[in-house]
């Protein structure tokens, strides 16, 4: 699904800014957009062309390649980091079936505020 893919490198972005010890807001400035773009981006509710990333890739000296690349780790989302984690496959399912619910929420919004 779109939406979890932007999520998955909204994550790799935040942590390549972690380990050039950048902040959002720096990224932000040098993309020329405003931070709560850069936080949306970062959130994957908002998507990105590949001339962003390329130029996400280029200010943090990475390839837009790594940016993109996904673990086999599922990514875990800090807000639901009290759930521990979850191994039942129904549960994982209907996590996941709520998360894009929720994704598809976020990019309707983004639509409305366009």
């Amino acid at each position: 699904m779109y939406a979890m893919d932007f999520a998955l490198v909204g994550a790799n972005i935040q942590n390549k800014l972690v380990e050039k010890e950048m902040t959002q807001q720096s990224l932000a400035d040098a993309l020329g957009i405003s931070k709560q773009v850069m936080n949306k981006i970062i959130k994957g509710s908002k998507a990105i062309n590949v001339n962003e990333l390329a130029r996400i890739a280029d200010i943090l000296n990475t390839s837009a390649d790594e940016l993109l690349t996904v673990g086999t780790e599922p990514a875990t989302v800090d807000s639901l980091s009290f759930m521990g984690d979850v191994y039942d496959e129904v549960t994982r399912e209907r996590i996941n079936f709520i998360r894009s619910a929720i994704d598809e929420i976020h990019m309707l919004e983004d639509l409305l505020d366009d």
